[in-house]
């Protein structure tokens, strides 16, 4: 029976396990600690652990110390009616040789004596609900006969060992099936991106194929806004940022692109930009890229009669999570009394502006600074659950 020493370090050892099982998340170590300790409470020579392996069939030894090259991690025994282990399982209970010599209950594995091991103990490890992980196995070189307080501080060693093996295969589970999700949300957002890229290829080369002026016109602006939609798309998804969207960024490659696309057309174009550094949820922040998209194509398209000109586009946080946009030319501009549409072929435009502006809760402004150019300025709130619930345009 164990001395007061004996038994305030094996409570000590139990602590010592239990603080380090939380601060570790490698299974291997943490086995591997706990047959360290376990084998210097009991002043054994050696200690393992054997884990059943998938086909029920047969015991890892997963983690051990004292043992030489060649053991853990590389020898497999059969569970098998003669074997002290799988008597252990099933009986749920410690099994004791005492002294392997004299031992006729169950066939041991030859390595055991070549390890010079005269005695040892099976404890067995049950996850929470009672499956069976394997064993906890102590080696000793001399005969020795455990006795109840022995057996009872196996017990409750195994019983801290089991939750401690079922978090961490759980947390292994969850982070094999995040990755899984990860590149299959990866490969899935790839090809949405392909599958974009294709339709605006396709409907542009529409657009050159038609015959009638206004047909081309239409297919023109429609590959545009398909291109604005995957712009959200890839700073979104393939970035990584799913919850929210960077506006700067966003809305200077939106508009870049367009000046480039446009360029023949609209002439040299300077751009400046004023954009507050701030995340949008998705809902918002594409139907405002689409508002851009048109007010900024529509200046290309009607404002500046191929001379060039001046496009700006301001954004800043007013108070709390509101924010104010101002987007404005140096073009032709609107007609006086500020009637909209108010250039040749913006009618579909200016219908569809007003239409994203009411998803976002938001009403346009458009006016005509110091009678030339077009000014378009609307408020909105970027928080998600203040939107309309009806999403139409």
């Amino acid at each position: 029976m164990p001395n007061l020493d004996e038994m305030v370090e094996r409570q000590r050892v139990l602590a010592a396990f239990g603080e380090f099982a939380l601060r570790c998340e490698d299974l291997d170590a943490i086995l591997t600690e706990g047959c360290r300790l376990v084998a210097a409470a009991l002043n054994a020579d050696l200690a393992k652990v054997l884990e059943i392996e998938e086909d029920g069939e047969h015991l890892l030894i997963r983690a051990g110390v004292g043992w030489r090259p060649g053991v853990v991690g590389e020898i497999r025994l059969p569970m098998c009616e003669q074997s002290s282990e799988q008597y252990s399982i099933r009986e749920g209970r410690p099994v004791i040789t005492k002294d392997i010599a004299h031992e006729d209950r169950f066939v041991l594995p030859p390595f055991l004596k070549d390890h010079g091991v005269v005695a040892l103990v099976n404890t067995p490890i049950f996850l929470p609900g009672g499956k069976p992980y394997g064993l906890l196995q102590v080696d000793m070189c001399e005969p020795r006969d455990l006795d109840e307080q022995d057996i009872e501080f196996l017990r409750t060693y195994t019983a801290i060992l089991g939750p401690v093996i079922d978090r961490l295969h759980k947390a292994h589970s969850l982070k094999v099936a995040l990755e899984t999700n990860k590149r299959l949300f990866q490969e899935l957002q790839h090809r949405v991106k392909n599958h974009i890229m294709i339709i605006t290829g396709v409907v542009r080369m529409r657009a050159r194929a038609v015959q009638g002026e206004e047909a081309r016109l239409a297919l023109a602006a429609v590959a545009e806004r398909i291109e604005a939609l995957r712009l959200v798309h890839e700073q979104l998804y393939m970035r990584g940022a799913v919850e929210g969207l960077r506006l700067r960024p966003y809305i200077v490659q939106l508009v870049e692109n367009l000046c480039h696309l446009h360029q023949e057309q609209a002439g040299r174009v300077r751009l400046t930009f004023d954009i507050e550094e701030a995340e949008l949820p998705p809902d918002i922040a594409l139907p405002l890229g689409l508002i851009l998209n048109e007010f900024v194509t529509n200046t290309l398209k009607y404002a500046f009669d191929g001379k060039g000109g001046e496009i700006a586009v301001s954004l800043e946080r007013s108070t709390g999570n509101r924010f104010q946009l101002l987007a404005r030319d140096n073009g032709k501009g609107l007609p006086p009394a500020g009637q909209v549409p108010a250039r040749a072929g913006s009618g579909t435009g200016f219908k569809l502006m007003e239409g994203l502006a009411r998803q976002i809760g938001a009403r346009p402004v458009w006016s005509r600074p110091e009678g030339k150019g077009t000014c378009l300025w609307l408020e909105f709130d970027a928080t998600p659950n203040t939107m309309p619930s009806n999403g139409t345009v």
